[in-house]
């Protein structure tokens, strides 16, 4: 993200630091669900936990801004835009900057993602613990 638009908040920041592992947890199952070779679903297992230890390069990092910034706008423009649409994807073009083009999907994929499920006592409503 090159721009930080005056509605981007340290709050945002904060809030999404807080739903960061859900979120990567679950951009990582959604991957695997549509068919990826390379996302794990999650039953980690030694190669996994040896690869996270080793500091092996990390996808969801490579777009942790793009996913920030889709999350910071979910919260700022929720209400007037409920649902993705062209003046969201406007405005959002402008407040980002010049990399827009390239982070949109992941920006979009964290502006529709249902954060609200993560606010409430029982969590995200899925089964994390995949037995």
């Amino acid at each position: 993200m090159n721009n930080r638009p005056s509605w981007y908040t340290n709050d945002m920041d904060s809030g999404f630091d807080r739903v960061r592992a859900a979120f990567a947890n679950d951009w990582e199952q959604t991957k695997h669900d549509f068919g990826s070779k390379t996302s794990r679903d999650l039953k980690q297992d030694v190669p996994d936990t040896v690869r996270q230890a080793t500091g092996s390069e990390d996808p969801f990092a490579r777009h942790e801004a793009a996913f920030r910034f889709g999350y910071a706008a979910n919260r700022n423009y929720r209400k007037q835009y409920p649902t993705w649409n062209s003046d969201l994807d406007n405005r959002l073009k402008q407040d980002y900057g010049a990399d827009y083009a390239r982070d949109r999907d992941y920006i979009r994929h964290a502006y529709e993602y249902r954060w609200d499920r993560l606010d409430s006592p029982a969590g995200s409503g899925r089964d994390e613990q995949r037995m």
